[in-house]
Order: C-alpha cells, then structure tokens, then sequence
C-alpha cells in the first residue's frame, strides 16, 4: 500500500508531511523530534506484534514512513531546506487566498481558536496519543494531523476565521465536508471578479510556484522544483517564465530533450525570454561538443589498397 498523506499539508508537498508522520508539532525542536521517533520505533517493532500481518505492516510502516520522515528532520540542513518550503507554502495560502476546509471537531477548534498556539499542540498531542496503536488507523490519523498543520500555518500567515465557516460538529456534516472536499484548501470567490483581475491573480498565484521553484533549483532540490514548476503549468500553460525554468531545470539534469521543448515552449509564447535563449545556445553548445568528441573517438577508416593496369599484371 502507498504510505502517502493526501490530505491537509501534504496536498501542497507533494504527498508527504514529514511533521505528521511522527505526530509532532511544525516547530519541533531536534530534542522533541528524536524523542518521538525512538517512542514511534518502539511501538513499530515487529516483536509487538502477535501476527504476520501485524509484523509486516509494523515494519512498513516504520521503514518507507516514519523513517524516511526522521532521516530529513534529523539533519539540521534537510531540516532547515524543508522549514523554506513550509514557510513558501505559508506566505502562498495567503497570497493566493485559500482557505484549509475543517473536516473534523479538532479541526474546527484549531481553525476558530483564539489561542492558535494552545488550540493546535492540544489537538495535536490528542490524535497523536492515538497515531500507531491501531496500524490500520495510522494514516487516517496522519493525515488530520496533516490537516491541522495546513489550519495552523494558514492561521500563523494571518488567516481569520469568519462567522460563515460551516461547522462539523455533527457526524452528517462531517460527513459531507469529507465528501465534497476530502481535505482540500479552497479557494475563495471574490464577487464581481472582472476577467483582468482573475489574470492578474493567476499570475500572482504561478509566480508563488516560480519563485518556489527557483530556491528549490538553487538548492539542487531539482525534483521538487519540477514539481513545482509542474503545477504552476496547470495553472497557467502560457507562463513563459516557467516553461524556459523548467527547461533550466532539466538541462541542469542532463535532460537536453526535454529541455529544448520547454526553451522552445517559453520563446514561442515570449520571443525575448533570455533564459529560454541562453539554454538553447548551452544545448548546442553541448551538443557540438558531443559532436566534436565523437569525431575525435572514431577509429580511423583502413585504407584502401590502389592497384594500377600494370600493377595487376607485373612481373612478380
């Protein structure tokens, strides 16, 4: 089975919250985040486990999600480049105005709270108590943890509860806020949006992406960069900037094919767009360098022996 968080932060991180996979707080300190991981190894050892089954998703468990989590917030630089994510991802869900849906009590307190900071340790160390003692549970309660990191960054960016936001209180309306939205931010409607102010939102929203991506390219975090460059596309195909990026991305990677298709991409929607211009001259660049180095490798042709009319019937 896929160890994935689809929900909450992990909608906006490529499918992963590594907070929540150990059931700790956003600003955990080194200390706190050994301590719960020795705790979570501890209830994941196969030999707590009666049966087969239980062993093996013990140790799944532990191995391609918990562990994967702590190897990243255990080194302080891994740390740190993730805590630039987070703060990106912060800074976007006000900019592009999203709003995190509460899809359970817990939830919803942290989203009305007046003491965030109380409000969200509170409802953390309550689903966290409860996180790898039933196995089958597990990421269900890993992925509310997930929703109750995107509330409180979206809270700690300035984000305001209003008196319109539905409750969930009820099992029924918890139940239809799953369905409709299973954990996703929604974006809100601003009424009498005219057309020039949805584009200039668009924009502003795909440069949110670019400039993610950029300090990801930077960091050779290139994978993530892609990601992002990725969504900003589906956004807005026509984005040249993030087309001629993209291309950056894989040329760095050594992946001149689909570099040149993005370069070309950004200069068809922007003929000026220098750093689509500057990669095709460093693809062929290369490429006249692989050229050259090729000619260079090759055997030389064996040469072809000449016989003359009188060379054929010449005295031996």
């Amino acid at each position: 089975m896929p160890f994935e968080i689809n929900h909450g932060l992990g909608r906006f991180n490529s499918k992963r919250d590594l907070h929540a996979a150990l059931g700790i707080p956003l600003s955990a300190a080194p200390g706190e985040i050994r301590k719960r991981y020795l705790k979570i190894a501890k209830t994941l050892h196969p030999d707590s486990r009666d049966d087969e089954s239980g062993k093996k998703m013990a140790s799944d468990l532990l191995s391609k999600f918990v562990n994967p989590a702590y190897e990243v917030l255990s080194q302080e630089k891994e740390r740190e480049e993730y805590q630039v994510i987070l703060r990106l991802l912060e800074k976007q869900l006000l900019t592009a105005n999203i709003v995190p849906t509460p899809t359970f009590d817990l939830a919803q307190e942290v989203f009305n709270a007046t003491n965030v900071e109380e409000a969200y340790h509170r409802a953390l160390n309550t689903l966290a108590q409860d996180q790898y003692k039933d196995l089958n549970n597990a990421l269900k309660i890993s992925e509310q943890i997930s929703e109750l990191n995107l509330i409180y960054l979206w809270r700690s960016a300035g984000g305001q509860a209003t008196a319109a936001t539905p409750s969930v209180s009820t099992p029924a309306a918890a139940a239809k806020s799953e369905a409709t939205t299973q954990g996703h931010a929604t974006p809100v409607a601003t009424p009498g949006t005219t057309p020039s102010t949805e584009v200039s939102k668009t924009e502003q929203f795909t440069e949110q992406y670019f400039r993610r991506a950029e300090e990801l390219f930077n960091k050779g975090i290139y994978l993530e960069a892609i990601k992002e460059l990725k969504d900003a596309l589906k956004i807005d195909p026509r984005s040249a900037r993030c087309h001629a990026l993209l291309g950056k991305v894989y040329l760095q990677q050594g992946s001149l094919s689909m570099a040149k298709i993005h370069f070309n991409q950004a200069l068809k929607l922007n003929p000026q767009e220098v750093m689509a211009i500057q990669g095709l001259e460093a693809i062929n660049k290369k490429e006249r360098q692989a050229q050259k180095q090729q000619k260079s490798t090759e055997p030389p042709k064996p040469e072809q022996k000449k016989f003359s009319f009188f060379g054929l019937f010449g005295k031996k």
